[in-house]
């Protein structure tokens, strides 16, 4: 461990008096993100090269993936701030008529921001914007599996903050598994519920409150009511873009049997529309990125050779190659009992989307409820009395009716999951309360308080007002 990060741990420490003492100040924390914000513009070329090395992501996918929700977020931040830092009042209450009562944003302390590979900037900047929008210090641990954006943002925090502001950590797991069992005052951890479970469980030892973003099986749903050519289209680009390597990208296809033939057709027709090929092969201008290692690679050859083993047609895809890390578009029609594959099993966290049917919505529903509780639900219909059904039926973080994703980058819409999905949300106003201390504020006014009016030695007028208490409070 550097003796950097061991100094810096030292000073700014939960016990120290002065842990937040220059970002209390809402306009310092303006300066800080507007400083944020300038420096990404003037970086950005240098971030989109990074993310093609990391990633292989193209320059249009990095932008309006990665650099643009960044800056969306620092700019609702930005605009937001002033307004939201003052102090919230509350409703008055008949036993506080004459008290004044309101919530105080504070800062937490220092923030530990932990994220991962697959969208290696944006997962690290808007919690960062969230944490110096809330008046904390942070630190910043990317993933060691992206050391070209890693070494971005080094130049862009380098540009920006103070040490003692922003701290951006390098290292390998145990770097990460350090960080987490320090008394940290909030970690926000973006990754798979199974390193979220383990940092849970770091955190508990200091007590220290968690935002945890995870994933899951995020099933979407096709009604024979749907547009199915819209459809297709959009259920194929929010799967494939970055490899299907995104947390909330639809990871099973639930098509209505009566439309089954026709929506392989059109989804199949979609995929080839969006000219996906290997790069280095083809020597041609990439329109894909590349699976992140080879760990992963294999995890996702694993799942198709399952597959195919047991009996999934291949409807598009199955390509793949070891060398580049390419893996295709793969859409697999599951025959039988499909929650007996593999790839029902688990998050795929890559270009698999397994097929299958359904007829009565309540047999959807016990199925869907029988895999843990996803961090998004897709629903493509237009049938008010099914989206009613599906909204009432599934416990799900989000749910997006004909389109998919969208909603992780609405700025007024909180994002996050649910028990294995994930705990906490984030994004504008909702990460700037979840990053502060809300304070609940009491200022005592004029006439009689409890302890006047309910104060031993009790008589029957205390019993009268109890009485007329249970009727009226």
């Amino acid at each position: 461990m550097t003796s950097q990060l061991i100094s810096y741990l030292s000073s700014v420490g939960i016990n120290n008096d002065d842990f937040f003492s220059k970002l209390k100040f809402v306009p310092y924390r303006l300066n800080l993100l507007k400083k944020l914000h300038d420096s990404i513009i003037k970086n950005r070329l240098l971030i989109i090269d990074a993310l093609n090395t990391d990633l292989g992501k193209p320059a249009e996918e990095a932008e309006l993936t990665e650099i643009i929700p960044a800056l969306s977020e620092i700019r609702l931040l930005l605009k937001n701030l002033p307004k939201w830092s003052k102090p919230a009042k509350v409703k008055r209450s008949l036993l506080h008529y004459t008290s004044k009562a309101y919530i105080d944003y504070q800062p937490k302390g220092v923030v530990l921001v932990l994220s991962p590979w697959n969208y290696p900037f944006v997962l690290n900047i808007s919690p960062l914007a969230c944490s110096i929008a809330s008046g904390n210090r942070t630190v910043v641990k990317p993933s060691e599996f992206t050391p070209a954006i890693n070494s971005a943002m080094r130049t862009i925090f380098d540009d920006c903050f103070e040490n003692d502001e922003v701290l951006l950590v390098e290292g390998e797991a145990e770097t990460a598994e350090y960080l987490v069992n320090q008394p940290f005052n909030h970690i926000f951890f973006t990754g798979s519920p199974a390193i979220g479970k383990k940092v849970m469980m770091a955190a508990a030892e200091n007590l220290c409150p968690v935002t945890l973003e995870l994933g899951g099986k995020s099933p979407c749903i096709v009604d024979k009511t749907a547009n199915i050519k819209k459809a297709a289209r959009r259920i194929a680009w929010g799967k494939m873009i970055n490899c299907g390597q995104t947390c909330i990208a639809p990871d099973y296809l639930c098509v209505h049997n009566e439309i089954a033939e026709e929506f392989e057709a059109a989804l199949f027709s979609a995929i080839k529309d969006l000219e996906i090929e290997d790069s280095e092969t083809t020597k041609k201008k990439t329109n894909y990125g590349k699976i992140i290692h080879k760990k992963h690679f294999d995890y996702l050859k694993a799942l198709l050779e399952d597959a195919l083993a047991r009996g999934a047609r291949l409807i598009s895809g199955g390509h793949f190659s070891e060398d580049t890390k390419f893996f295709s578009p793969t859409v697999l029609y599951l025959r039988d009992d499909p929650y007996e594959y593999k790839v029902m099993q688990n998050e795929i966290f890559g270009p698999i989307l397994p097929f299958i049917t359904w007829d009565k919505p309540e047999l959807l529903i016990k199925q869907i409820n029988k895999l843990e509780r996803p961090l998004a639900t897709y629903l493509f219909a237009n049938n008010k009395k099914l989206v009613d059904t599906i909204k009432n039926g599934i416990s799900t973080g989000g749910l997006v009716i004909n389109d998919t994703l969208s909603h992780f980058v609405h700025p007024h819409l909180p994002f996050g999951g649910i028990n294995n999905s994930g705990i906490g949300r984030t994004r504008g106003f909702y990460g700037f309360e979840e990053l502060s201390n809300r304070v609940s504020v009491l200022e005592s006014g004029p006439g009689p308080a409890g302890a006047e009016l309910f104060s031993p030695p009790y008589t029957n007028i205390q019993q009268k007002l109890i009485e007329k208490g249970l009727k009226f409070l």
